[in-house]
């Protein structure tokens, strides 16, 4: 199984994911963040139009993720992607492909206030990226309901990073359940 974390930047994908890979020993993380920094480097890509996060909207990187992700969730159970996809188009386009090549996959949305985001931004002192987590606010806020419907929400406003995992955790829990759509 392929479980696609999303949310805004900011959110906890990452703290999510290294719990949910301590808890669970066949977890795994994917870093799609990876592929993009790869396709910059190796196919040209490196100049000042393809800023942070902007190598999603490149065709080669979408294609590249599925293959990487495919390959990766093999010996996996779940493999967790933790990243954040703003635009619905794409993320139907990867996540449709790696159903295509025979995965399970589901999408869960971290979801978080603005008041919470921006106070959660603010107090990580050590992270040095609250300027541009803030500035993806927006287009989150913007995304949010459409992204709604691709499957399960989990509202993390008032909830700590550890049980944040436990909700992921009990919803892959469901997941792997016999007719659980």
């Amino acid at each position: 199984m392929i479980v696609w974390l999303n949310g805004p930047s900011g959110v906890g994908k990452a703290t999510v994911t290294a719990e949910l890979c301590r808890r669970e020993p066949r977890a795994r993380a994917f870093d799609a963040e990876r592929v993009g920094w790869v396709l910059r480097r190796t196919a040209g890509l490196v100049r000042p139009a393809v800023r942070h996060g902007d190598y999603r909207d490149l065709p080669a990187w979408r294609a590249a993720t599925v293959v990487a992700a495919a390959r990766q969730a093999r010996g996996a159970d779940p493999l967790l992607v933790p990243l954040t996809m703003l635009r619905r188009g794409h993320l139907e386009e990867i996540l449709g492909a790696l159903r295509d090549r025979g995965h399970e996959v589901r999408h869960v949305l971290l979801d978080v206030s603005a008041p919470a985001l921006v106070e959660r931004v603010e107090a990580d002192d050590g992270a040095g990226a609250g300027g541009w987590r803030l500035e993806d606010l927006g287009r989150y806020l913007t995304a949010r309901r459409d992204l709604y419907s691709l499957g399960a929400v989990v509202d993390t406003d008032d909830l700590l990073a550890d049980e944040v995992a436990d909700e992921v955790q009990e919803l892959i829990r469901k997941f792997r359940q016999p007719n659980m759509n």
